[in-house]
């Protein structure tokens, strides 16, 4: 017996069709995820994406959340719970803040590779939106920064690997909790 064999576990026929050896890693300390090249500059200009959304004044202190419902929802936006409508708009930055701070720890030259899980592309893409709403409602203070546009080259690029069928398997300890 090999040492990979001794390390990774039993070796057998590979699942994807692929011939010659395979290996059974555990499914506790390894995850199937999509290699991303992104450059330095896109993480920073995400991380300040992030920045801007966490410090500007939240919705509530901005006015009456309910009014972005109003019109919507006929009238009905007396009913519509405000402390949940917070929680669900501090979601999108809570999900993509691990992911952002893990990329960069890990990152330390100008071009590099992150590893994106199965649902990365959506965290990012529904804190970008949310970020282009609050910036376009004009009740509210928050800004979009003037480097956005690389925050949504790196959106772009998630989104184009995790569509892809190439994926890669690496160990837990180098990707971002689950939240």
């Amino acid at each position: 017996m090999g040492i990979l064999d001794q390390m990774l576990g039993t070796s057998g026929p590979g699942e994807q069709g692929i011939e010659g050896q395979s290996y059974t890693l555990p499914k506790e300390t390894h995850d199937f995820v999509y290699p991303v090249a992104v450059h330095r500059e896109e993480l920073e200009a995400f991380a300040e994406l992030l920045e801007a959304e966490a410090t500007a004044p939240p919705l509530e202190e901005a006015g009456d959340p309910r009014a972005v419902f109003d019109g919507m929802v006929d009238g009905q936006a007396d009913e519509i719970d405000t402390d949940d409508l917070t929680e669900r708009l501090r979601r999108p930055r809570q999900a993509a803040e691990p992911v952002i701070e893990t990329w960069r720890d890990g990152f330390d030259q100008d071009i590099g590779v992150v590893y994106a899980r199965t649902d990365t592309a959506d965290h990012l893409l529904a804190f970008v939106k949310l970020c282009r709403q609050r910036d376009e409602d004009d009740d509210d203070p928050f800004e979009l920064p003037e480097n956005v546009p690389h925050a949504a080259a790196l959106l772009k690029r998630v989104t184009e690997a995790t569509d892809s069928k190439y994926r890669a398997v690496v160990h837990t300890d180098i990707l971002p909790n689950r939240r």
